[in-house]
């Protein structure tokens, strides 16, 4: 078992200090409502870019902000179509899941919308793969 040597000194107790009192301010600041929700839509677009991006995406970060308020955005109709699916689910996921759980059927509901209008066969939509 790993058993590191080290001792508390004077300078590191004023550090972690410092550290804790500046949490608890964090922690108990108020958020201007204003401010909540910009951060909330940032936080949504980004989430989009990384996890269609990931997928295969071609679409900046700029393009999905762009899409995002509704702007037109020169890229693909498939690429378009999985930022807006995307962002909608995002948007709506509080709706989707009854009482903070989901379920079996909200995760194929989820799938339904996120691969709407993208896949060659429709009928794919919020199926499981058949071998």
């Amino acid at each position: 078992m790993f058993k590191p040597r080290f001792r508390y000194t004077n300078k590191i107790v004023r550090l972690l200090t410092k550290i804790s009192m500046a949490k608890e301010v964090i922690l108990h600041s108020p958020l201007i409502p204003r401010w909540e929700v910009a951060l909330r839509g940032e936080a949504i677009i980004h989430s989009a870019h990384s996890s269609t991006s990931i997928e295969g995406n071609r679409l900046s970060l700029e393009q999905v902000s762009n899409l995002a308020q509704g702007r037109e955005v020169i890229a693909t109709r498939k690429d378009k179509q999985e930022v807006l699916n995307y962002l909608k689910v995002l948007r709506n996921l509080g709706k989707i899941s009854k009482e903070n759980k989901i379920s079996e059927k909200d995760i194929l509901s989820i799938h339904r919308m996120l691969t709407k209008d993208t896949l060659e066969n429709p009928s794919d939509c919020g199926t499981y793969r058949k071998r």
